[in-house]
C-alpha cells in the first residue's frame, strides 16, 4: 500500500508492488503469529515410540503363542516336554577361543525280530521184496546155506543175497578183507564159483566163461553166448 503525498489514500487498495515500505525485512521485527510451546508438548508421542511400542507387542503375541502350543502339546503326549539340547560353553584360560560341546545324542534302541521257520521232512519210506536181515530163509544163515557147502561163504564171511530157485541154490557173499563179492551155486549136486559178480540192489549179475546168470527177485536167468537157456522161478529169496 501507498500513501499520498498528503497523508490521505494513494489509491483504492494496498500495493503489491514487492517492496518493504516499513523496512521489516532489513533487521526489523517480524510478526507471524505467537509460537505456542506448550500445545507442541501436548501433541502425543512421536512415530519411534509407537513403533517401539508395536514391536514389543508383536514379540508378546508370539510370546504367547509359543507358550501355549508347547502346553497343548504337552497335554497331547502324555508327558511333559523334552527340553532341546544345550551347548555347553568351555573357555580355556588364556585363550580367546570358545569351545563349544554338545551333548550326545540319544539313540533310540531298535529291536530285531529273528523269525525260524523250522521244516520238517517226513522220510519216504522204500518198500523192498528182501526179507528182513534177521529171517533167513529155512536152512540158512548170515553165511548162506547150512546144509549144501556149495551154495555157502567160506567161513566167518557174512553173504550179501541168499536164494533158492525150481533147480539150483545160490549164495553171493563177501570178502571182509577187501570188501569185493563171489558167487557161490550148486544144481544137481554140481557147485561153481564166481569172482566180482555185480551187485545192484535186490540184483545181481554172475558172468563165467560166457555163460551169464542175471538174478532178480523174481527169478534166475541163465544165458550162454547171448542165449537164453533156462529159466528159473524164484521160491526164496533174501537180501541185506
Amino acid at each position: 500500500m501507498s500513501y499520498g503525498s498528503g497523508g490521505g489514500w494513494d489509491g483504492p487498495g494496498p500495493d503489491w508492488s514487492g517492496q518493504d515500505p516499513y523496512g521489516y525485512g532489513r533487521g526489523g521485527y517480524y510478526d507471524q503469529g505467537t509460537y505456542d510451546y506448550g500445545e507442541q508438548q501436548r501433541s502425543g508421542p512421536s512415530g519411534g515410540v509407537i513403533a517401539m511400542i508395536a514391536v514389543v507387542a508383536v514379540l508378546a503375541a508370539a510370546l504367547l503363542g509359543v507358550i501355549v502350543y508347547l502346553a497343548v502339546d504337552s497335554g497331547g503326549s502324555g508327558g511333559p516336554v523334552a527340553a532341546p539340547p544345550t551347548s555347553e560353553e568351555t573357555t580355556t584360560p588364556g585363550s580367546d577361543a570358545t569351545a563349544w560341546s554338545t551333548p550326545p545324542t540319544t539313540s533310540r534302541q531298535q529291536t530285531t525280530v529273528t523269525r525260524t521257520t523250522t521244516r520238517t521232512q517226513t522220510p519216504t519210506s522204500r518198500t523192498t521184496t528182501s526179507t528182513p536181515s534177521d529171517s533167513y530163509p529155512a536152512g540158512a544163515d548170515r553165511s548162506g546155506w547150512i546144509s549144501d557147502r556149495n551154495a555157502r561163504c567160506n567161513a566167518g564171511d557174512p553173504a550179501a543175497m541168499i536164494g533158492r530157485t525150481t533147480r539150483s541154490q545160490f549164495s553171493i557173499c563177501i570178502n571182509p578183507d577187501n570188501g569185493r563179492y563171489y558167487y557161490r551155486g550148486s544144481s544137481g549136486g554140481l557147485g561153481v564159483e564166481v569172482d566180482d559178480p555185480e551187485v545192484s540192489g535186490n540184483s545181481a549179475t554172475v558172468r563165467n566163461q560166457g555163460v551169464e546168470y542175471v538174478i532178480t527177485s523174481q527169478r534166475m536167468v541163465i544165458y550162454e553166448r547171448g542165449r537164453e537157456i533156462s529159466d528159473q522161478a524164484m521160491l526164496e529169496y533174501w537180501t541185506r
